[in-house]
């Protein structure tokens, strides 16, 4: 069950990777991922790594942590992505 959430977290790695600098539009494709695997977020917030404030936009390696429903289970999952 928790594979959708990882899926997206690496797509959201690679996406990083490749250029990707906008939080908002990261977050927004890895909310739709989960939700077209019929997941329901609770929340999804890319922090810096250090300091473990919110960002808008990737300059330093950063944390993307998600919380999804699916069904009845509570999946929490979080990711490290340096640029």
């Amino acid at each position: 069950m928790s594979l959708p959430i990882n899926k997206s977290l690496s797509i959201a790695k690679f996406a990083v990777q490749t250029g990707q600098v906008s939080c908002k539009e990261l977050i927004n494709s890895v909310m739709q991922e989960i939700s077209e695997s019929g997941g329901k977020i609770d929340y999804a917030e890319i922090e810096d790594q250090e300091s473990l404030e919110a960002v808008e936009e990737i300059k330093k390696p950063i944390v993307f942590c998600i919380a999804a429903w699916f069904g009845k289970v509570r999946l929490i999952d979080d990711i490290e992505i340096s640029v």
